[in-house]
C-alpha cells in the first residue's frame, strides 16, 4: 500500500469547498471521510459527487464510494483533518477535535480570514494537547451547481503553511496528482492578509446578488471594490502588515486593474483574471441558503485592525454594516455598481 492510500483524511465541514478538496483527494487514491450536513449527505447519497472546473475535465465519484457522515466519530482515527467550516464555527469544531481526535492528528485550516489556525491551536491547547496545525488558502471559488455538483469557476493554486511533517508532503503530492496545484510557504500570514483583501469582494457580490462577472463588468462596482481594497491595504500597512499576493499579480496591481475603463478591463477579465460566467462568492451562496455570514472575518477584520491601530476604515465599515443588514433580512438588496458607489461615496 502506497503513502497516499495510508493517509486517512477527514474533511470537517464538507460543504462546497470541503467536498471539492476531498473529492479531488479521493480521486487521487486517498481514503477520505466527509463530515457535514444532512442536506449534503442526501444529495450525495442520491447522485454521487461531480466536480467541474472551467478548464479541467469533470471528476465524478459514485455514491457508493463516498463516506459522508453526520457525526464526528471519523475524527477518532484521522491522520489529517482538513477544517473547512465557516469561521464562526471554528471554536466549536476545535473543541470537538480536542475531545476526540488523536493528539498527533495534523490539522489544516482551509478557511477564510486570518485567525482560524491560531484559534484551532489555542482551543486544542486549552483542552490538553495542541494539535499540529497549519493555515492554508483556497484561492478559487467553488459554487454548488446542482445536487452533488460543485463548480470551480476561477483559477489559482492552494497555498499551505510550510512544515516538515511527512503527512503534509503526502497531502501536497495527492493534490498535485489530482490536478489541483499547491504551494507551501513560511509566510502564510502575509498571504492570508493578501487573500483577505481580495476576498473583500465577497461582500460586494452578496450585495449585488449576481455573478462575479456581472458585478465586475460594471465600472462603478469595480471603483467601489478598488477603493475598499485600497483602504484595507493602507490599514494593513499602517499596522505593519505586508500582504502578499497568491496569484500572478499583486494586490496593488489588482487595485489598478479594477480602475481600468470597461474597454480595457474586458480583455483583462477574459485573459488574465479568468472568471467564468457562473462563478459567485460563497457569501452570496450563504445568504441565499439562509446561513450565517463570514463578513465579520473579512471586512470585520479590517475594521477591528483599524480600531486597534488608531486608523479609520469608513468604506469597509459601511460594507460591513450593509452586509450584516442583508443577512438579517435574509435576501440580497441586489445593488448595482452605482448603488454601491453612492452608498460608500466614491
Amino acid at each position: 500500500m502506497g503513502a497516499l492510500q495510508k493517509l486517512n483524511v477527514v474533511i470537517l465541514g464538507a460543504g462546497s469547498i470541503g467536498c471539492y478538496l476531498g473529492g479531488y483527494l479521493q480521486s487521487a487514491g486517498v481514503p477520505v471521510t466527509f463530515i457535514g450536513r444532512e442536506r449534503v449527505k442526501w444529495d450525495l447519497d442520491m447522485k454521487g459527487m461531480t466536480l467541474t472546473h472551467y478548464k479541467r475535465r469533470p471528476v465524478h465519484i459514485a455514491r457508493d464510494q463516498i463516506s459522508y457522515q453526520l457525526d464526528y466519530q471519523p475524527l477518532v482515527t484521522a491522520d489529517v483533518i482538513l477544517v473547512c467550516v465557516k469561521s464562526q464555527d471554528t471554536a466549536n469544531v476545535a473543541d470537538t477535535i480536542a475531545q476526540i481526535a488523536p493528539a498527533q492528528a495534523l490539522i489544516v485550516s482551509f478557511q477564510n480570514g486570518v485567525s482560524n489556525a491560531d484559534a484551532l491551536r489555542q482551543v486544542t491547547a486549552r483542552q490538553g494537547t495542541a494539535r499540529p496545525t497549519l493555515a492554508a488558502i483556497v484561492p478559487f471559488n467553488v459554487t454548488p451547481s446542482g445536487r452533488g455538483e460543485y463548480h470551480c469557476g476561477t483559477e489559482g493554486d492552494l497555498i499551505i503553511e510550510a512544515s516538515d511533517d511527512v503527512r503534509l508532503k503526502t497531502l501536497v503530492k495527492a493534490f498535485k496528482k489530482s490536478g489541483i496545484g499547491v504551494n507551501t510557504t513560511k509566510e502564510i500570514v502575509n498571504y492570508q492578509w493578501g487573500k483577505l483583501i481580495i476576498n473583500l469582494n465577497n461582500a460586494l457580490n452578496a450585495l449585488s446578488g449576481g455573478t462575479l462577472r456581472q458585478g465586475l463588468s460594471q465600472k462603478s462596482y469595480r471603483r467601489v471594490c478598488a477603493a475598499m481594497m485600497e483602504e484595507a491595504l493602507n490599514i494593513c500597512r499602517g499596522a505593519g502588515i505586508v500582504p502578499k499576493s497568491f496569484s500572478k499579480t499583486t494586490v496593488e496591481k489588482s487595485i489598478k486593474v479594477m480602475r481600468l475603463p470597461n474597454v480595457l478591463f474586458g480583455p483583462v477579465m477574459n485573459n488574465i483574471i479568468k472568471i467564468d460566467e457562473n462563478a459567485r462568492s460563497s457569501m452570496l451562496d450563504d445568504l441565499e441558503a439562509g446561513k450565517a455570514s463570514e463578513v465579520e472575518y473579512l471586512q470585520g477584520e479590517i475594521v477591528r485592525l483599524s480600531q486597534q491601530t488608531a486608523q479609520f476604515a469608513p468604506i469597509n465599515l459601511t460594507i460591513l454594516e450593509q452586509t450584516k443588514k442583508a443577512f438579517a433580512e435574509a435576501h440580497s438588496p441586489r445593488m448595482s455598481g452605482d448603488d454601491l458607489a453612492a452608498l460608500v461615496g466614491v
